[in-house]
């Protein structure tokens, strides 16, 4: 029994760890789009609740102290006004419980008039035992009533003011609706400074509350005020720092996007390399057969009739026999020579290092003009830009394949070399006029063929591009980023 205790807890442990991972994570109203902010806006957010909040608990707290110190200090002003108006007529209470009639008469004067009596609408003089001795309400005078707050405080020696308690006695008495201000002043013996009576003034809220209202709107107006400033001032500092870090990241995303963009384009040249190379090889190997096979089709049969024509020399008869054999071994082995040198003329490449652009062509233009007697027109770009001897290469055999292939299906008609430079590109294009009715395709094949230029163009990352335009003829054209 003893030994399965602790298997249940395990699997008690394990059950309460599987039920926290399957909690779904809690999420907060709002905190997708707090998250896709920016730190300006997102700290603007978190310190104006903060700011807010921290401005709010310091206006209240402000409000209150100057409230409460306004108050106080009207109050001591009152009293003073007060002391000073009843404190001499007053000091009868001393040596009697109650007030003379000449004495109640000049309270009355004093307080009769309109503007101390809308000031000051109620007045009541207290002895220590909460019996009232003197009260503009005369209904009140000679009654006792429960000592308020305020009297035993004052009674004490202090100022105090409060608002007054409706449900007091000397309030329901005379059915108060309004909270009047009291303020409860001693009264002082003028020799030894004892209390012996208080003075108990109400003085209207209504005109208290204005003051003690504005004096609170200028407190908080203040505190607003300072708020907003610190506000503005660290909003200032983040919202710098925000932007430098926004900045960053933008050249950071900038950056991470040209580094992936440089990534494809890395791995589409190692694919367009490794196609290439395939594709080289494959064209070399055609190329040497296609030699092989011209060496053999052309000046080997040649060679091979030649050889076989010797033996008709040897054994000639006669002068004349022999004189024409050996004039059918001597053409036949011109003609073998003149094949060498065509096939050689089409290997070999010509002095071009220190040619322009302009200069290439032309020279291309003048050899097969030679070669094949036609005529090529050819608009210049006029420009000279620095050229590496490889596109110099790519442009003569581009040159000469394209004129080749005009002349041998075009019947040269029309043929044409157009070379101009725009935004740092070069494009180059070999036209003709297509083939007449009456001509027939013809001529001898020298060129390298359209795949392998093609190969030269794309190996430099330029692009070729082949219209046929029948009846009309044919654009074969590339293009090279010389800027790259």
């Amino acid at each position: 029994m003893f030994g399965r205790i602790p298997l249940d807890r395990d699997r008690r442990a394990e059950r309460a760890d599987e039920a926290l991972t399957v909690l779904p994570r809690v999420r907060l109203p709002g905190q997708d789009w707090i998250a896709r902010q920016t730190l300006t806006v997102r700290f603007l957010l978190a310190s104006g609740l903060l700011i807010l909040l921290t401005a709010t608990i310091a206006g209240h707290l402000i409000a209150g102290i100057l409230v409460r110190n306004a108050t106080n200090a009207r109050a001591a002003s009152t009293a003073l006004l007060v002391q000073r108006m009843i404190q001499p007529i007053a000091q009868e209470l001393e040596v009697s419980a109650q007030l003379s009639d000449a004495a109640v008469a000049e309270l009355d004067r004093l307080f009769a008039g309109p503007e101390v009596r809308q000031r000051f609408p109620y007045l009541e003089v207290w002895l220590p035992d909460g019996t009232v001795v003197y009260s503009l309400s005369k209904e009140l005078v000679g009654k006792r009533f429960n000592p308020p707050d305020g009297l035993t405080r004052a009674l004490a020696g202090e100022v105090a003011a409060q608002h007054a308690d409706l449900q007091a006695g000397e309030h329901t008495e005379r059915n108060f609706t309004t909270s009047y201000l009291e303020i409860y002043s001693p009264i002082h013996d003028k020799d030894t400074g004892a209390v012996f009576a208080v003075a108990e003034i109400h003085e209207d809220a209504a005109v208290v509350g204005d003051q003690l209202l504005q004096l609170q709107l200028q407190s908080w107006a203040i505190v607003a005020a300072t708020s907003a400033l610190v506000m503005a001032g660290l909003f200032g500092i983040v919202h710098r720092a925000s932007m430098t870090i926004e900045q960053q990241r933008t050249l950071l995303k900038r950056r991470a996007e040209e580094a992936e963009r440089t990534r494809d384009e890395v791995q589409e040249l190692r694919k367009r390399d490794r196609e290439a190379s395939v594709r080289l090889a494959s064209m070399n190997e055609n190329f040497a057969r296609g030699i092989g096979a011209d060496l053999h089709d052309g000046p080997g049969q040649l060679l091979s009739y030649a050889l076989l024509q010797l033996e008709p020399v040897r054994v000639a008869r006669n002068r004349t026999a022999r004189d024409s054999a050996l004039h059918t071994v001597s053409s036949t082995l011109a003609e073998a020579l003149a094949e060498i040198r065509i096939i050689a003329r089409s290997l070999l490449l010509p002095d071009i290092e220190r040619l322009d652009l302009d200069q290439i062509i032309a020279r291309v233009i003048r050899n097969h003009e030679a070669r094949t007697g036609s005529k090529v027109s050819f608009e210049a770009s006029r420009a000279k830009p620095e050229l590496p001897v490889a596109i110099k290469t790519c442009i003569f055999r581009f040159v000469q394949e394209g004129l080749n292939n005009a002349h041998r299906h075009a019947g040269a008609n029309g043929q044409r070399v157009e070379c101009k430079i725009v935004a740092g590109t070069l494009m180059l294009a070999v036209l003709d006029d297509g083939l007449k009715a009456d001509q027939k395709p013809g001529g001898h094949d020298t060129g390298m063929g359209l795949h392998g230029i093609r190969q030269r163009v794309e190996s430099l990352g330029g692009t070729l591009t082949f219209a046929s335009r029948e009846p009309t003829g044919t654009r074969l054209e590339m293009t090279i980023d010389l800027e790259q």
